[in-house]
């Protein structure tokens, strides 16, 4: 049987669901920040419940082929008294704790197995765009025990789809606890908050201990895989936050390379990941010291799949590699805004 828990070893051991790949320890990244940091750096983005349906996510796979798929491997793992088990995966004399309703159970029937983040609010942030092989290894995730909770079916059912703007633990002493999982999954997967979401996070966490919580990302913001740190001397990363106003002006990120007396190369590569409902709306261009400038990305109004997070390839070996470099973005058409998140220069 697969066994749950929250390290490296165990997120990438468990990496492979059914034979679909999620990610290779090459690109496992480690995120560890105290809890409003963890909020705090949650990225912004509206929801877009269009074209769900709870079929895009294959569900209770039987991962190990041991005859118990994901749902009673989650019983087992999360029994304070284990269970026996017999033919068929049969559970029994085994009690559950709910911790959402401080609630104990004897019968498997009376237990729900939640997707910590339900599966309809991971697809408004950002599940929609990933594979459906992404889509299952999410809806299986064993390989961190906050992902998949064993509560009361009729709790699990009242809080439905909704996020923590929404719904609450009837036991309001988790609170700390349940604001800092859901911030942790949403982090594990690269998913995104809506506004009220993160106003009700950054309110609750305001009133608890300031832990640091430690996550295994799987994904990055979009559904794309976290990139490999760039090496260090010829490369150099913003991070801060910039907003692309709706149809609006040019807005530009900026980022110095130093330490390296060279030209660029000819297969330099710019790291781009931008938050917005429809990417065939942006324009990027990176501009060089020099002021030449460099189409990455052009408009495509018959794209409307959400966010940017690619890695371009560009010769830029005309370019002195030193200097300061900027990323522009411009929203070419209406009605939606985004906002720049982070991108990387290695020249």
């Amino acid at each position: 049987m697969i066994k749950r828990c929250l390290t490296a070893v165990a997120a990438v051991a468990l990496a492979l669901l059914g034979g679909l790949a999620v990610m290779s320890p090459a690109t496992a990244a480690t995120v560890s920040k105290p809890l409003r940091t963890l909020i705090a750096d949650l990225p912004v983005a509206t929801e877009i419940r269009t074209g769900y349906n709870r079929d895009l996510f294959p569900h209770w796979v039987d991962a190990d082929s041991d005859g118990c798929n994901t749902r009673y491997e989650v019983l087992i793992a999360e029994a304070v008294t284990a269970p026996s088990v017999g033919s068929g995966c049969t559970l029994s004399g085994g009690r559950w704790y709910s911790y959402y309703d401080g609630a104990y159970w004897t019968l498997p029937a009376d237990i729900d197995i939640d997707h910590f983040i339900p599966l309809a609010e991971a697809w408004d942030s950002g599940a929609r765009t990933w594979t459906t092989a992404q889509r299952q290894s999410f809806a299986n995730d064993l390989g961190d025990a906050r992902t998949l909770a064993a509560v009361t079916d009729n709790v699990n059912q009242s809080k439905s789809d909704q996020d923590p703007a929404e719904w609450m633990p009837p036991l309001s002493s988790v609170y700390c606890r349940y604001v800092g999982e859901w911030a942790a999954v949403k982090t594990r997967w690269g998913l995104t908050v809506d506004s009220a979401e993160k106003s009700a996070l950054t309110s609750y966490a305001a009133s608890c201990t300031n832990s640091t919580i430690t996550v295994e990302t799987v994904l990055g913001g979009g559904g794309g895989s976290t990139p490999t740190p760039p090496p260090s001397g010829c490369a150099a990363t913003n991070g801060t936050d910039v907003t692309i106003p709706d149809a609006g002006a040019v807005v530009t990120s900026s980022v110095t390379v130093a330490g390296c007396a060279r030209a660029a190369s000819a297969s330099s590569t710019v790291y781009v990941n931008i938050v917005h409902t429809f990417r065939g709306d942006l324009v990027v261009t990176l501009a060089a010291p020099d002021g030449s400038t460099y189409t990455l990305k052009s408009s495509n109004a018959d794209d409307g799949t959400a966010n940017v997070n690619t890695t371009y390839t560009a010769n830029l070996s005309s370019e002195t590699a030193n200097g300061t470099w900027a990323l522009r973005v411009q929203d070419v058409y209406a009605e939606d805004t985004g906002y720049l998140n982070t991108w990387t220069l290695t020249v």
